[in-house]
């Protein structure tokens, strides 16, 4: 069987378009590719991330290791029309490595500014091309049309192998393919923000506690942007309760298990293995009882993103805002409620907007290090952007900025722009 991109290349639907390059081409990050068998895109070209030396002496033991967003797929038709970028704004460029340039941009979180207080770190952005969440490990999946007329084809589905591939690498003192940067080993890290955006971010979310274990040496936080979804019981309506726990089992059974081999966090599954694994596959269940990570959560009420599948499921966005709020809100108590309470040393920050904007962390304004129009969250009267707010939250002070529906404390950025 051949693999995705052979069978695909010549036979897309009428309508499809162009893809691109994956990442914004620019002159600050550049690309190190990774030499792990199993560290491969959909189609099998090897995974790559971008990366640059801290900025001085000071800032050597410091790190920003980022998972990048984009979706994912787990049937024959959506990874078809992503591939193809077919009715979806996806593309080829999430399932392989071949289109991305040399040298990436850094904006947000990784701009080297003096608005950004993560700036001078040594920063590795990880490119996302295995559409599974970062979380798969397994190859050589082979999909077919339910319909029998398509073509059928293989890929793999190696996110999380992926991840293991990165640590590997910067343990041993990773250099760009240009030879133009060269990081320090991770090995002497003293400080590591471990976080992604969308479906970086449920990779990070399952992955925060096993990459801890690999950095004994350094203190490690995560940072999660967006994907807090709605615990069940948070849906106040008892037949979209039920629907979205119906997703949540379809989604573990046919995607997490069947395809993925998922990685999930080891303490959940050692907790619900038997019983309830599906709850496992559910991120605010995760973070809510089982990461003892140190974590920031970052989420906005609207998600339009989150709201199209919640959507798909029956719901609305009044019952998605109201249920994101009910879960968001539970975050500030986990040292008292979660399953592991024991092994949690501190609350997490927390910054909840309600502007229907789905990811921040690499955009300027929404992330807060713009030099004008920052989107904030109001925390004790004063507004406070992500930035401000993750400074913060690791300086020690507790932070939860949570807004409401409707909206009262939200000032949002002018663009609606992810990246």
């Amino acid at each position: 069987m051949a693999l995705i991109d052979e069978v695909l290349k010549d036979a897309c639907p009428a309508g499809s378009k162009a893809p691109g390059t994956g990442v914004a081409p620019g002159t600050e990050l550049h690309k190190a590719t990774l030499d792990d068998d199993s560290a491969v895109c959909n189609d099998g070209s090897p995974a790559i991330m971008y990366v640059r030396r801290a900025a001085n002496a000071a800032s050597e033991g410091d790190w920003v290791i980022f998972l990048q967003a984009g979706g994912g797929c787990s049937s024959w038709e959506v990874c078809r029309n992503r591939f193809c970028s077919y009715q979806t704004s996806y593309d080829a460029a999430k399932m392989t490595s071949t289109l991305a340039p040399e040298v990436a941009s850094a904006s947000g979180l990784m701009s080297r500014t003096a608005k950004n207080a993560f700036g001078n770190a040594n920063q590795v952005y990880v490119y996302y091309c295995s559409s599974d969440n970062w979380l798969g490990r397994r190859g050589n999946v082979v999909l077919e049309d339910p319909n029998g007329s398509g073509p059928s084809f293989r890929l793999h589905f190696r996110g999380f192998q992926i991840v293991e591939a990165v640590v590997k690498a910067l343990m041993a003192g990773a250099s760009s393919d240009d030879k133009a940067e060269t990081l320090p080993k991770l090995d002497t890290a003293t400080r590591v923000l471990f976080g992604g955006s969308s479906a970086g971010s449920t990779g990070a979310t399952q992955a925060l506690d096993w990459f801890r274990g690999q950095v004994p040496g350094a203190q490690v936080v995560g940072t999660f942007d967006s994907i807090l979804d709605p615990l069940p019981e948070d849906v106040d309506d008892a037949t979209m309760r039920e629907s979205w726990q119906i997703g949540i089992q379809h989604r573990y059974d046919e995607a997490f298990v069947a395809l993925y081999d998922a990685h999930l966090d080891e303490s959940c599954v050692a907790a619900h293995g038997g019983a309830s694994p599906e709850l496992c596959s559910l991120g605010s269940h995760v973070r809510l009882n089982h990461v003892t990570t140190p974590f920031f959560d970052r989420q906005d009420l609207s998600d339009p993103v989150q709201f199209g599948y919640f959507s798909s499921a029956g719901g609305t966005m009044t019952q998605l805002v109201d249920a994101i709020e009910k879960t968001a809100k539970r975050l500030p108590d986990i040292k008292n409620s979660a399953e592991e309470k024991s092994e949690i040393a501190r609350a997490p920050g927390v910054h909840v907007s309600n502007c229907g904007q789905h990811i921040v962390m690499l955009n300027g304004p929404w992330f807060g290090v713009a030099q004008n129009g920052n989107a904030t969250v109001e925390l004790s009267g004063n507004p406070i952007t992500v930035h401000d707010a993750m400074v913060s939250w690791i300086a020690g002070n507790p932070v939860a900025a949570i807004d409401t529906n409707p909206s009262t404390t939200s000032s949002c950025a002018a663009t609606t722009s992810d990246q």
